[in-house]
């Protein structure tokens, strides 16, 4: 494979990730403004992103961009692995996937051992993704980057200060920005990818 025939499969593995990414993300956010929209009083701010996918008004939205958000990780995943991202961020984003499917079949609201296992579920996963936008931060050090991790960080505190009894609910607030630093990564991540040689470019070299 010429030079330029390279350069043209990388942009074109490129745009396809954009494309899917913004699609999914798009749906993901949308679907959280909305909830917001519809009630963002206390118990809201106080729960989380978890509370609209037990209350009766936001179920169907929120599955619905749950499920986007994990189909759309889950497309954006192959992407990466044809522009040669490392294995363990290729498992990092499906097994983010398979955690929002998680998050919704273990309603918090139904009992401790549910509860208990949703929140160890999105611990985990906001672990996960933090690593991810740490990676990314090592690896292509940039202002995209560095926003992206920052927002997290910060989101991250915040959330964390919020699930103690100590009259601060801002879990809503902190989840949520939380996931727009991540969301911003995964943009940056492809620019990062793009300067290495795509596999399918490898192997038809």
């Amino acid at each position: 494979m010429t030079t330029c025939e390279t350069d043209t499969l990388v942009a074109s593995e490129r745009r396809d990730a954009r494309r899917i990414l913004g699609a999914s993300q798009g749906f993901f956010f949308l679907s959280l403004v909305l909830c917001v929209i519809i009630d963002h009083g206390l118990t809201a701010r106080n729960d989380g992103i978890s509370f609209y996918g037990v209350f009766h008004r936001t179920i169907v939205i929120l599955v619905s961009g749950f499920v986007a958000g994990a189909v759309g990780l889950w497309r954006t995943a192959s992407y990466y692995a044809s522009l040669a991202a490392p294995p363990v961020v290729i498992v990092a984003l499906r097994a983010v996937a398979v955690g929002l499917f998680l998050l919704l079949i273990t309603p918090y609201n139904q009992g401790a051992f549910l509860n208990w296992t949703h929140m160890t579920v999105g611990t985990v996963m906001a672990l996960v993704q933090l690593a991810l936008t740490t990676a990314l931060l090592r690896r292509h050090r940039s202002w995209g980057s560095l926003i992206a991790w920052s927002i997290q960080l910060v989101a991250g505190v915040v959330a964390a200060l919020s699930l103690p009894d100590w009259h601060f609910p801002n879990l809503l607030l902190g989840e949520s920005f939380f996931e727009v630093g991540f969301g911003l990564s995964l943009f940056v991540w492809i620019t990062a990818l793009s300067y290495t040689t795509p596999r399918r470019a490898r192997a038809n070299a």
